[in-house]
Parts: C-alpha cells; structure tokens; sequence
C-alpha cells in the first residue's frame, strides 16, 4: 500500500522537485531524488554550484492581521530555497535539522514579489550550513531591499534516512571565501 504525504510536492522546475522533509519519506517521490546520481556524489562541489533562487508574489491570502506577509509563510519559502540548495550540493534528499537563526528586519506587503537566495557557506560530514536572503521588490517600480536573513542546517539522506557525506565545499572567489569563513566562525560559536 502506498503512503502519500498530506502535502503535495512543490515543482520548481521542469527537472526539480522540492518535498517538505515530512513527507519526503513518506511519498513514492522519495525515488526521485535518490537515483543512481546520488550515488556518484563527487568529493567536492563549488560553492556556487548550490545557489538557489525561489521568487513568489504576496497574495492576500497570505497576509498577517496587518496586511503584511505571515512569517509562517516566509519561513515555509526560506526553507523550500534552503532545500533547493542543499539537496543540489549534497546531490540527494536532505532535510532540515534546524533554522538556526532568522532576521526580521522589514515588512513586506501584499503585492510585493519576494525572492529566497539560498546558498551552502559551510559543511560538516553530513550537515550543510545554508545562509538564505530574502528580498522584496515593489513590481510596479522595480525598488528591491533586502528585508531578512536566514541561517538553516540541512542534513544529507540515503534512501533509508540515514545521514550520509556530503561533497566537500569549495569557495572560489573573494566573497564566497569571505562567507565560508563567516559561517566557519558561526558554527564554532553555535557548537560552543
């Protein structure tokens, strides 16, 4: 008998596929993302082969009682865009342990585009350290602000849901150095 998720699974593209982590062991997609390309992980990726960009428009329906975004929704996207990123690094299902952190600086009103930039700074064995930004844009004039930050560890799954490596993270340029140390610094403090 087949256990389907009370969730359905989210399309980001024509070839990605994002479950929520409560039901990717749940649902008959589990086998999607744990193909024959899960086992050919390579040793190491670059940093900028995680990046991850999910772009939604506020609608009333997700609006707090001030007529702004319900964080509940935000978080629900900063973790889609924080899952996109992982499971591209680890090559395979990854699932969240835990929001370490989120910024609220900014409202964001009904009507606006808001855009998650997920990326992996940092990487354990098996863990991953996904800084997410989170954007809002005014449509009509084009004015965008930075209005949140996110931190999120995803953790990397084999077919049976267990933990399992994750490819090395290679910084290459600068700012993605300038990150991998930052989120280095932030995971010794956290473990401290």
């Amino acid at each position: 008998m087949r256990k389907w998720a009370p969730f359905p699974a989210l399309l980001v593209a024509p070839h990605l596929l994002v479950l929520t982590p409560y039901s990717l062991l749940l649902t008959p997609h589990f086998s999607l993302l744990t193909s024959a390309s899960m086992q050919a992980t390579p040793e190491s990726r670059p940093m900028s082969f995680s990046r991850a960009e999910l772009t939604t428009l506020v609608m009333p329906h997700m609006q707090n009682v001030l007529g702004d975004l319900f964080g509940g929704h935000l978080l629900a996207m900063v973790d889609q865009a924080a899952a996109v990123a992982a499971i591209r690094h680890a090559g395979g299902p990854a699932v969240t342990a835990s929001f370490d952190r989120v910024d609220f600086r900014e409202r964001i009103p009904v009507g606006a585009l808001v855009t998650c930039a997920a990326q992996v700074e940092f990487v354990g064995r098996t863990s991953m350290d996904v800084a997410v930004e989170v954007y809002s844009e005014n449509v009509a004039t084009g004015q965008r602000r930075h209005t949140h930050t996110a931190r999120v560890v995803f953790v990397a799954i084999d077919d049976k849901g267990h933990p399992r490596r994750v490819p090395r993270l290679v910084p290459e340029t600068p700012e993605e150095l300038e990150r991998h140390e930052r989120a280095r610094v932030y995971r010794e403090k956290r473990r401290a």
